[in-house]
């Protein structure tokens, strides 16, 4: 899913630590993520004028999602609203801000943007392989699978055969559950493998 350049905004940079400069994409970005991460917003942060009671609560808030300014917070929480990525739903008894559909396909293109294999101390000697037989019916999946494998690093030893060293297996899930390919993709942990002292020099291990 791709942001509107066109919504982007400029803020003034605060002088307090922990704040940041974003585009209202950037900004709602994050603002969806703490939703998704359990952060309760009560719906009356939509209301056309924010009653004075909560004004410390948009600072709260404006802070966690680390905008410059609570105007900035309230202006992305709205693009979300119209752009129909949350909706409000009883919580407890109070009307509360939650992800919609849309929203949560949002937020998981923006992990998907944000996926990366960390890199451990010291590698555990194993091979992480990626086999997949996708169906033409799902070629778009495929391809995007192949182009987001290489972009994670992997080496692709066949068309449908990729390499990794280090642990992924999370990120593979990831990938399959996005995708929806789980059936078609097998994930599979090596001690030896032929080859490996050019994929040990692609990937400089010892």
């Amino acid at each position: 899913m791709k942001r509107n350049q066109g919504e982007a905004i400029r803020e003034v940079p605060s002088k307090h630590s922990g704040f940041q400069t974003h585009s209202k994409g950037q900004l709602a970005d994050n603002i969806l993520s703490m939703i998704n991460e359990g952060l309760i917003m009560p719906a009356s942060l939509l209301t056309p004028v924010l009653p004075k009671a909560i004004r410390p609560l948009v600072r709260q808030f404006s802070k966690k999602c680390h905008s410059a300014k609570n105007e900035n917070f309230i202006k992305s929480l709205s693009y979300l609203n119209k752009r129909r990525l949350v909706s409000i739903i009883e919580k407890d008894g109070q009307p509360t801000i939650t992800l919609s559909e849309e929203g949560k396909k949002r937020i998981l293109q923006f992990n998907l943007d944000r996926m990366a294999i960390q890199r451990p101390i010291n590698w555990d000697g194993c091979w992480r392989v990626v086999l997949f037989d996708i169906p033409e019916r799902k070629k778009q999946a495929r391809e995007t699978l192949r182009s987001k494998l290489k972009q994670l690093g992997f080496f692709q030893l066949q068309k449908s055969c990729f390499v990794h060293p280090f642990d992924c297996k999370s990120e593979i899930d990831y990938l399959s559950e996005l995708f929806e390919i789980s059936p078609h993709i097998n994930f599979i942990v090596a001690k030896e493998m032929e080859g490996t002292a050019q994929l040990r020099s692609i990937f400089q291990l010892p």
